[in-house]
């Protein structure tokens, strides 16, 4: 019987509940491995930091965090480990080929700890409300400065829109990694940005062996994970092409999924 050393869990749809809050059993559960069985844990989520470090202070122990997918990830005394950034110009030219490939889609990009909105549009009021900080709004090159991180950049319309988006993107900037964390929301980051990537640079920091590890997940920014991890398991809530990518599924971010897997497999 395999012994699982390493824990990583999307939050939104995973380790959140539809409250966007952890419930006292997913805390409780968590914090158990961690004190009794010594399992670690790690964040990973295409939130930036500052959305993040909530959920890591709510479960109340020292945990590792992936912000934007992996582009960085921060050890559990919250230093940087790991950072894999945009190039400057690239973020500007691909904000150009959105608006001009399809104006109706609108970009964010995740700069630093800040995320960067051309205009308050009703698109970018939805994502306030579940944001921890106000964004920046401004055209990005007069409101962000050369220097400062480029982590990911995403692009918001329909579910066709950002399909026929991608394949686009892809031919004008091969050197990212382009895919859906949303059925509407397409996002990119350079390669290797991501999940999985996350989980091979924890391992190797760690000393641990990748079969070692289970990845929970319910989107499709989650499918790297749940495929390379030693365990991937889908939450209930995800669609088809979620739950195919995993070993196994379990009950529903609703119904505390996370934590009646993690007690089936180590209680």
């Amino acid at each position: 019987m395999t012994s699982y050393r390493l824990v990583i869990s999307d939050l939104d749809g995973t380790l959140l509940n539809p409250a966007r809050t952890l419930s006292q059993e997913t805390i409780d559960v968590c914090a158990r491995l961690y004190k009794e069985k010594g399992v670690r844990f790690a964040l990973a989520s295409g939130r930036g930091l500052r959305g993040i470090q909530p959920v890591a202070d709510a479960l109340g122990f020292p945990v590792f965090t992936l912000p934007c997918n992996g582009a960085e990830i921060y050890d559990e005394n919250g230093n940087m480990i790991c950072r894999k950034t945009m190039d400057y110009d690239d973020a500007v030219q691909m904000k150009k080929a959105v608006r001009e490939f399809n104006p109706r889609i609108e970009t964010i990009v995740y700069a630093g700890q800040d995320w960067v909105v051309d205009e308050m549009t009703d698109i970018v009021k939805g994502e306030c409300s579940v944001m921890p900080t106000a964004p920046v709004v401004g055209a990005f090159e007069a409101v962000i400065s050369r220097n400062t991180p480029i982590l990911k950049l995403i692009g918001v319309g329909t579910p066709e829109n950002t399909t026929e988006l991608s394949e686009h993107l892809k031919t004008l900037f091969p050197q990212y990694d382009f895919y859906k964390s949303q059925n509407y929301i397409l996002e990119s980051t350079v390669k290797g940005a991501n999940k999985s990537g996350g989980i091979s640079f924890l391992c190797r920091h760690c000393g641990f062996d990748i079969s070692e590890t289970i990845a929970f997940g319910d989107g499709y920014n989650d499918i790297d994970m749940l495929k390379f991890a030693g365990l991937g398991i889908a939450m209930g809530n995800a669609n088809s092409d979620v739950k195919a990518a995993a070993d196994r599924v379990t009950a529903s971010n609703n119904e505390n999924g996370v934590a009646l897997a993690l007690k089936e497999i180590f209680y």
